[in-house]
């Protein structure tokens, strides 16, 4: 058991919160550039458990044998990985918190740069979100203009042929 951490044992947190309900977190590819992701099978497997684990504000609710199950890790490897993220960690591109990754706190841990990887998000989910919007009103646009009076009186000369029994005025 991880000596540094309380485990949850508060038998009403497990009522009004059985299933984790948590939100999303979304990947970056630059964690495989990251000094996790020279860690252990283990220690990895056990960050990307509590990344997907995260609520929105990057907590992490859980006791040490829990997080152990649903990363499918020993006890022992999920306690050592635990360690690693409360360890500052010299190699880590982000020098907040001397490169820890995650905080103890009542109930599990909390991931310290949960938020600057949220903004991160954020930012590039606007603009994504602002390309298609412009895609959809320029679409949106050209298709709202008034048919030209040449394209008018060649698409009345095309029913009139058609009505007239040319079946291949339309085409």
């Amino acid at each position: 058991m991880c000596p540094h951490c309380p485990l949850l044992t508060n038998l009403s947190t497990l009522l009004l919160f059985p299933n984790n309900m948590s939100g999303f977190t979304k990947l970056f590819g630059s964690i495989l550039d990251s000094s996790v992701w020279q860690e252990s099978k283990e220690t990895r497997l056990v960050w990307i458990t509590m990344l997907a684990m995260s609520d929105k504000n990057g907590v992490i609710e859980s006791s040490v044998p829990g997080l152990a199950d649903r990363a499918k890790v020993t006890l022992a490897e999920c306690e050592a990985a635990i360690n690693t993220f409360l360890a500052p960690d010299k190699w880590s591109r982000s020098r907040e918190f001397e490169g820890r990754r995650i905080e103890c706190i009542d109930g599990g841990w909390r991931l310290l740069n949960h938020a600057k990887y949220r903004a991160k998000l954020s930012a590039e989910e606007r603009r994504a979100y602002k390309a298609a919007k412009q895609a959809e009103y320029r679409k949106k646009a050209n298709c709202d203009k008034p048919a030209s009076a040449a394209y008018k009186s060649k698409e009345a000369a095309a029913v009139k042929r058609f009505e007239d029994g040319d079946l291949n005025a339309l085409d």
